[in-house]
């Protein structure tokens, strides 16, 4: 009978010689990552360190099941291994690299919670074979009971794109996280603010910048008088649809309101990176928005011009050449913009983000020219993503009156 071959990447029984100095030979016959089955030999002083030199040179031998990645691979290594991957993929940007460690590493920010559940504290010491779909199931489960939705969701594709690695290297066969149970989205209608909210909205920010007390927010008393841009801002959000941070990142030259018709384009965005500001770190213009289709020309409506045309005038020249920069000429933090607003609207307009004037334009374009034209003017690629989360009105069905009719006989 044939001798049957070794599997790849282990070795055989180990045997012992002395030599005629003294020595001995330790000898095993090693299958490699090739295929081909070699023999491997070690000496040493006696015969148990002959026997540890040739275990030890086998360890270290390329020709490991997954060689980089192993079943006996801690997922906390993994996880790392991954992100350096992820941080060679083109497309990738610093961003998200920074949203995939938030979901990893375990904060050194005394600050933050020590019962966040992180990927590296709650599964790091599991080998890549004890990472189960049952493990991972439950581990995403208590995410979900702690109220976390998106955080659990966050964390499945991340552990599902580490798996689909272990298995690209033939340390597992398949992917546990495919058998995990689906974790359900929350559904929420769109809402759009109508005409009438838009009015009503306009006359509270007219009050709200003449310092006055609104419900929510009190009277200005004291220090800087109120940014009237926040309101110039949510006028170009209003009559444009971008995304908050595209709006904020938009420059007097991708504005032309000479051209006829008047249009501008959005060509970036305000994001926020991990790191020191010298190191080009920081808050930051992307110079492309967050997908292909999000790098767009708009027709402005004539409303949007006066406003642009007021800020320009009144404008003071700054670096970046920012439309909307903040009170030093700098870019505006989104964070500082948002909650300006939220003291602009007040508590009666609670409801009203910068995302629901993006809610606002797709409805009204899809009703009078379609849920594509809709897509196009937000930046959507197709019209899935606006139908699902922008659209705030039902699915008109056909005129079937004339079939329907019949039932009445």
């Amino acid at each position: 009978m044939a001798r049957q071959s070794l599997p790849i990447g282990t070795y055989g029984r180990i045997t012992t010689k002395k030599q005629s100095n003294g020595s001995w030979r330790a000898y095993t016959r090693y299958r490699d990552h090739d295929g081909i089955t070699r023999g491997v030999n070690k000496y040493g002083p006696t015969k148990g360190k002959a026997e540890d030199i040739l275990r030890e040179a086998l360890k270290e031998r390329d020709g490991g099941r997954g060689g980089l990645i192993t079943r006996d691979t801690k997922l906390s290594e993994l996880a790392d291994l991954w992100l350096a991957e992820k941080a060679m993929q083109e497309g990738v940007t610093e961003q998200s690299l920074d949203l995939y460690r938030s979901e990893i590493e375990v904060s050194d920010d005394k600050r933050a919670s020590k019962d966040t559940i992180k990927i590296k504290s709650a599964l790091g010491g599991l080998r890549v074979w004890e990472a189960t779909t049952s493990r991972i199931d439950a581990h995403l489960k208590r995410i979900m009971l702690n109220g976390h939705r998106e955080k659990a969701r966050r964390q499945r594709v991340i552990l599902s794109e580490m798996m689909s690695m272990a298995a690209r290297h033939d340390a597992i066969d398949q992917n546990p996280v495919r058998e995990v149970a689906d974790l359900p989205r929350k559904r929420q209608k769109p809402r759009a603010a109508d005409l009438e909210t838009l009015t009503e909205l306009r006359e509270q920010l007219a009050t709200w910048l003449a310092g006055k007390e609104i419900d929510g927010t009190p009277a200005h008393t004291s220090g800087p008088k109120r940014n009237p841009l926040v309101l110039d801002v949510a006028d170009v959000e209003l009559g444009t649809g971008p995304r908050p941070g595209e709006a904020l990142a938009l420059r007097w030259c991708d504005v032309e309101l000479d051209a006829t018709p008047p249009r501008l384009t959005f060509s970036g965005t305000i994001i926020r990176i991990k790191g020191k500001k010298e190191e080009g770190k920081g808050l930051i213009r992307q110079e492309w928005t967050k997908t292909d289709s999000g790098y767009r020309t708009v027709i402005l409506p004539p409303f949007v011009v006066d406003t642009l045309r007021q800020v320009k005038a009144k404008a003071v020249k700054n670096d970046l050449d920012l439309v909307f920069p903040n009170r030093d000429g700098g870019i505006w933090d989104p964070h500082n913009f948002n909650r300006s607003w939220r003291q602009a609207r007040g508590e009666k307009f609670a409801w009203v983000t910068p995302k629901t004037f993006r809610k606002t334009v797709a409805s009204m374009l899809a009703q009078e020219h379609g849920a594509r034209a809709a897509a196009q003017q937000l930046g959507h690629a197709n019209t899935a993503t606006t139908k699902r989360h922008y659209i705030d009105q039902p699915t008109e069905a056909p005129d079937f009156t004339s079939t329907l009719g019949r039932l009445a006989s």
